[in-house]
């Protein structure tokens, strides 16, 4: 089942796909990591509120931080630009607006975050990011970085 994202606050550029209709992850999805630990795509995970939420996923399991913790989900979407579309990523100095084509999610507290990666010492893992700086999940531990890219669908 792929779906058009219409919800309030996403783009309707790009399509999610729930992880239970990928048997193995395409190049065609948003593959952004590079630190081998097999969580290389930028997914949206279904939290428990049933808002979207960025973060990083494989093919049966996504993860994201919150106030320190690492988080794992199995209910979680792929993303797949629509015809005509692609991924960038967007080097502005300030966050992408819906129009530009940002992938936004909100937290456990109701706030927005966008899908981004974030350039660590050990490579682009993606995950979340607000303003100021964006977080990942590296090895079950938060790590904060303020070198990051926000993705936009284009």
């Amino acid at each position: 089942l792929t779906v058009a994202l219409m919800a309030s606050g996403f783009a309707e550029n790009y399509q999610k796909i729930s992880v239970s209709d990928v048997t193995n992850p395409s190049d065609g999805l948003l593959k952004v990591g590079t630190i081998g630990d097999g969580f290389d795509y930028l997914v949206l995970m279904v939290l428990s509120s049933g808002n979207l939420f960025p973060g990083k996923g494989s093919g049966s399991e996504a993860r994201h931080t919150y106030g320190g913790d690492s988080i794992t989900y199995t209910d979680f979407y792929f993303l797949q630009p629509n015809q005509g579309y692609t991924f960038e990523l967007w080097e502005g100095s300030s966050p992408p607006t819906e129009e530009e084509g940002a992938i936004l999610g909100i937290d456990l507290s109701g706030y927005e975050r966008w899908g981004a990666v974030c350039h660590t010492a050990n490579g682009d893992v993606p995950g979340k990011a607000r303003e100021d700086r964006a977080c990942c999940d590296i090895e079950d531990t938060e790590v904060c970085v303020d070198e990051y890219s926000y993705v936009v669908v284009v």
